[in-house]
């Protein structure tokens, strides 16, 4: 038994990876809408509980399966002694332990309720307690003085919790209680029926012994096979919420065609007809969208906060479907090219990039750090405006971002994160560059420098430019103006300022301050 008890830990050890891996590629592989949808992210945290319901997860699965195989062999022994006794002893006692197991079928079916129910209000407590984990949300809760009111929230959230336990508890002692009053019925009958055997001279006193340890083994062990069992039976339910979430389609990945990359660089990008709103949303964020972007052409796409720029962008790089119409790259309807094909084509700069806590090298090559020679990085942070504090890191490339698990990591301030996010789209090398408001946290001289470098940043490339900054409209070809979901006006940076339009009265707003009057 021991070791097939090391055997089911060292399996369970192995398994658990596995599904935590599958879980976690999962959620990395589901359609970023999802990631937005709460029901979606309540049946993730229900398919977590197969991994730790009951703090040991699936594993109690394997070990009730190595359990059941043990108590096999003891079974063969001592039922072969009971049965010299009276084989209505063994029937009297297997009815008890169906009994049993009857009422703890019950109790852990109404278990696995409860837990499911209380799965959301767990995510939601669990979000409370990151914040206060989170560094980034950390001068806020201080300055703010918001501990308490943090606190609080984890604290209510844990008492409606409480109540799902609660409710567990006292199904669980029902079945205790139970337990209880059949292991008194079964050890009063054996007392009983062992002390009439011997009084009366059919059993002598070690006959009574022997009989006595062999039907409290037999009972405790029909006992243990049938929690086994039912412990088994339980993990099918939380199996089922396993299921549920990993067979929740990916329509992301769904196209299969494969582009043709050899018309350097060629790429017409068409919005045609396209409109689109947010799920439970009954507002278009955006309304008949028709614009073509030729192979290597510079727009900018300006307007107010709300009229849908980012939204456009969020759609080109295929993060949501279009509710209407559609978009295509070189005639071929972009749901249709196969994912990661089509991903190859788009090196993005958001405003709201992210970093991770790894090293410099690491944020700009990603899996690929290993195989990229260090002077190809620090040529791109160079060309990013980043070398020259680059050339304050101690281990250069090498250095840590954020102090998570490095003492002598760095904390990037807003305008190095975004050089950072521009040189990651610099190594992607992609045929069409994005560009989110990519200079929005950089100080007047590196939005500048920017500037300068737009042209060799975005050389051979479609370039798409969004900003509030209408100083960039210049440098490109073509500037696109959209206001509450639709694109208004659309033309280069001089025949809109003579139109005296929306993009006229925007860029006239901006001007004066930059102008003496």
């Amino acid at each position: 038994m021991s070791y097939f008890r090391g055997k089911s830990f060292t399996s369970k050890n192995v398994v658990f990876c596995k599904f935590q891996t599958m879980i976690a590629e999962k959620l990395a592989l589901c359609d970023f809408e999802q990631l937005e949808n709460p029901e979606f992210l309540d049946i993730k945290e229900r398919a977590g509980k197969f991994l730790y319901a009951n703090g040991q997860g699936f594993g109690v699965v394997l070990d009730s399966a190595v359990n059941i195989l043990g108590k096999f062999i003891t079974f063969i022994g001592i039922i072969a002694i009971i049965l010299t006794l009276n084989v209505w002893i063994v029937l009297v006692f297997i009815a008890l332990v169906f009994l049993n197991a009857l009422v703890d079928f019950y109790v852990k079916k109404n278990y696995v309720k409860w837990d499911m129910e209380k799965a959301p209000i767990e995510r939601k407590t669990g979000y409370f307690i990151r914040l206060v984990e989170d560094f980034s949300f950390g001068k806020e809760i201080r300055l703010f003085n918001l501990r308490s009111w943090i606190v609080q929230k984890i604290s209510n959230h844990l008492n409606i919790a409480n109540e799902f336990y609660g409710k567990q508890t006292t199904e669980y002692n029902k079945s205790y209680y139970f337990n209880s009053l059949t292991g008194f019925i079964r050890e009063a009958f054996s007392y009983g029926y062992l002390s009439f055997r011997v009084i009366y001279g059919f059993i002598g006193v070690g006959d009574f012994t022997m009989y006595i340890s062999a039907i409290a083994q037999f009972s405790s062990a029909m006992n243990d096979v049938m929690q086994s069992i039912l412990n088994i039976k339980q993990f099918g339910s939380y199996y089922d919420a396993l299921e549920k979430y990993m067979n929740i389609p990916t329509t992301m990945r769904s196209g299969k065609t494969k582009l043709d990359k050899s018309n350097s660089g060629e790429y017409v990008i068409k919005f045609d007809n396209v409109s689109f709103k947010y799920a439970g949303s009954s507002h278009f964020a955006l309304r008949n969208i028709n614009i073509t972007i030729y192979g290597k052409e510079k727009i900018t796409i300006v307007g107010e906060n709300g009229a849908g720029k980012s939204t456009f962008v969020k759609l080109l790089c295929r993060l949501y479907k279009p509710t209407e119409g559609t978009i295509f790259l070189n005639g071929i309807d972009i749901q249709e090219i196969e994912y990661d094909s089509y991903m190859s084509m788009i090196a993005p700069v958001f405003q709201d990039y992210k970093l991770f806590s790894f090293s410099v090298k690491e944020n700009i090559a990603f899996s690929a750090s290993n195989h990229v020679a260090d002077e190809r990085i620090i040529n791109l942070l160079e060309s990013s405006g980043f070398g020259g504090k680059l050339a304050n890191l101690e281990n250069g490339i090498h250095t840590h971002i954020y102090k998570n698990f490095e003492l002598d990591g760095f904390e990037p301030s807003g305008g190095e994160g975004q050089k950072l996010s521009i040189a990651r789209a610099l190594y992607k090398d992609a045929p069409i560059v994005v560009l989110d408001e990519p200079t929005a946290a950089l100080d007047p001289r590196a939005e500048f420098e920017i500037y300068q470098k737009f042209h060799s940043l975005t050389l051979g490339r479609s370039a798409i430019y969004v900003s509030h900054r209408l100083a960039i409209s210049k440098l490109c070809d073509n500037v696109a103006v959209f206001s509450n979901g639709e694109m208004i006006e659309y033309g280069s940076h001089h025949e809109l300022l003579s139109r005296k339009g929306l993009y006229y009265e925007l860029y006239s707003m901006q001007a004066q301050f930059y102008t003496e009057s």
